[in-house]
């Protein structure tokens, strides 16, 4: 197991151990005022339960299985961005695009020194982009066509910077020294973001944030979320011991922005296509990407911000 997970196991567990309680006293405060928002909170919880599982135990196994969940859930988000948009019938385009999303997995994982953390090959991790926008570009010349290729390759290389290049800075994230706990603290942070958003827009919720983007997120809830963040970033700071209050606050208010902007990017996009959820792949949660994307801007910016502060 990894050490920074083992030595904050107990912890972890009083952490998760207090959410469920705190669950089933909500559920049953709601139960009889409002069941149909009950049951949606217990349905999200226990998605989040098994989420959470394994998460912790791709942490628990090492930095390589770490990365190789990350890229499976890359993988698994771009299949679900292409059968909505409609690249699933090009399987060039396709392609292309499942092998970047491996190869920025593997620029993340190898090579590694752990006297070193945080180098590694970071050069070509944050130059992987410009690579594989050449190839996507490169697709129409090899087929020689030209029909629909602007939008196809538009739609290619978008669904590469989200669910490749964004997401792996999750992965490279437990490059840096201390990584586990920078990992769990981002995570929790964005995990407690979304729930803390979806409960305080449920209950308090009035004057909508973006309703021709996301009918259901409101200020109300937005500034709920924003709360929970900043104080739980507080009461996880055991997670990330190199940081001082002063960037604890800012690097939290950056989550909580970074969540709420990357949640609302692909409701553009599924509102134009005219989809509520990704998929139905994960029970009162939509699809993986339902999931992922308010990871999407938060990981690049909390990562970066590590980075330049603390490595």
């Amino acid at each position: 197991m990894d050490a920074t997970l083992a030595r904050f196991a107990p912890i972890l567990g009083g952490v998760l151990l207090a959410a469920l309680v705190g669950v089933g006293l909500a559920w049953l405060g709601l139960r009889r005022r409002d069941p149909p928002l009950a049951r949606e909170i217990v349905a999200r919880y226990a998605a989040w339960l098994v989420m959470a599982a394994l998460l912790l135990g791709a942490l628990a196994l090492g930095r390589p299985w770490w990365i190789a969940l990350v890229a499976l859930l890359g993988l698994l988000a771009f299949r679900e961005y292409a059968r909505a948009v409609g690249l699933w019938m090009d399987r060039w385009f396709q392609g292309v695009v499942y092998a970047f999303v491996l190869l920025i997995s593997l620029a993340a994982w190898w090579p590694y020194d752990a006297a070193t953390p945080g180098l590694g090959w970071y050069g070509l991790f944050m130059a992987m982009p410009i690579y594989g926008i050449l190839f996507v570009l490169a697709v129409p010349i090899v087929r020689g066509k030209h029909e629909r290729m602007l939008q196809q390759c538009c739609l290619a290389i978008l669904g590469l910077l989200y669910c490749g290049w964004l997401l792996a800075h999750l992965a490279f994230l437990d490059n840096l020294p201390g990584g586990t706990g920078l990992v769990l603290f981002l995570v929790f942070l964005v995990a407690l973001h979304d729930v803390a958003a979806f409960v305080s827009g449920k209950l308090f919720g009035r004057h909508k944030l973006r309703p021709t983007l996301s009918p259901g997120k409101t200020w109300e809830g937005t500034l709920g979320a924003f709360v929970v963040v900043m104080a739980a970033a507080f009461a996880l700071r055991w997670l990330v011991p190199v940081y001082s209050t002063a960037h604890l606050a800012i690097v939290a208010a950056l989550i909580a922005v970074g969540a709420t902007m990357g949640d609302l990017a692909l409701s553009v996009i599924k509102r134009d296509l005219g989809i509520k959820d990704w998929s139905h792949l994960i029970p009162g949660h939509g699809g993986i990407l339902d999931r992922l994307n308010s990871l999407l801007f938060a990981a690049p910016i909390f990562f970066h911000y590590t980075r330049y502060f603390f490595t």
